[in-house]
Parts: C-alpha cells; structure tokens; sequence
C-alpha cells in the first residue's frame, strides 16, 4: 500500500472508515459544483462504494485521500485517464492541492513510463485551474461534461503536463 509523505500532508489509501469524512466533503455543493463525474448528492453509502472500489495505488491508477495529521481526512486525490482533487472548503486557500498533487505526480512520473498527465476543470473554476498552471499544465483543448451537481454540460478546460515539462520546471526549482 503506497502513502505518499509530503512536508504537511500524508496521502494514504482509503479505509472504510473514511467514508463519513469523505461523503461530507463532497456532498458540501460548493465543493460538488466541480466535481463533474460524482453523483449528487453524494451519499454516505455511495462513499462507501466508492472507497470500497477504489484503485490499489499504483502508476496507472491510484487514489489517495489528502490526511491532515491530527485533523484527518481533509481532501483526496486520483489519477486515473486524469488528474483530479477535491479539498474540503475549512481547507482552501492553504495551498493543500498543490502540495498533494506535485507529491503525486512526482510519484507517478518516477514509477510509471506515461509521458504525460493529463486533467480538466470547469472553464470557471480559477483555484483549479490556479493549481494546474502552477504545476506546469498547459491548455490543449476544450469540451462540455455533464456536471450532476449543476444539471447541464459545462464547458471544461482540457489540460496537460508533459514528463519532459514536469522534470525541467523541477530542476529549475532545486538549481
């Protein structure tokens, strides 16, 4: 079972008794607003399912939930055909995404041969977009998803960060 350290954050697999703490984040409708492919509203018995079915965190698929020591679940991360991350609203604006998401891509580029990440985000979701640009994602594209929580497609901004790009901007933040 993979876990990820980073300097505040732990990112584990998912245990069954993450499912009250998990269910309660997303099912908040402004963190549900973007979060495209989730039901809503999210259950407690559909974040049951949903740990329970959870990859085994490996480089093709992996799912973690962002661990706040001493707080607990705050957040989680996947990467499946995309990168995705929801945080609890207490816990915006810490720069708690970023840290989890530069802790798995780094892992993920170090064990797997994919050449690139790829992501999306509501075309209006600025922090989201924020994160992924700070991280080296760059614009490739556009398309409508259909948001459960809002009841209609929604424009998304495709994205995509390259190994190559990941590993220059990483060099030039250690030089």
């Amino acid at each position: 079972m993979t876990e990820l350290q980073t300097t505040r954050l732990l990112l584990r697999p998912a245990r069954p008794g993450d499912a009250p703490c998990f269910a309660l984040g997303v099912s908040d409708f402004a963190v549900a607003r973007w979060l495209t492919p989730l039901p809503f509203p999210f259950t407690l018995a559909m974040a049951n399912d949903w740990l329970r079915l959870a990859p085994e965190n490996g480089p093709d698929k992996s799912m973690f939930i962002i661990d706040l020591p001493g707080r607990g679940l705050i957040g989680c991360i996947a990467l499946t055909s995309e990168i995705g991350f929801w945080i609890a609203r207490p816990h915006w604006g810490k720069g708690y995404a970023s840290e989890a998401a530069r802790a798995v891509i780094d892992w993920h580029f170090a064990t797997s041969n994919q050449s690139h990440i790829s992501a999306s985000a509501h075309h209006d979701n600025r922090p989201s977009l924020r994160v992924k640009a700070r991280l080296g994602f760059e614009e490739v594209g556009r398309d409508m998803r259909f948001s459960h929580a809002l009841q209609h497609n929604v424009p998304h901004v495709l994205t995509r960060l390259t190994r190559e790009r990941w590993m220059e901007r990483e060099h030039k933040q250690c030089a």
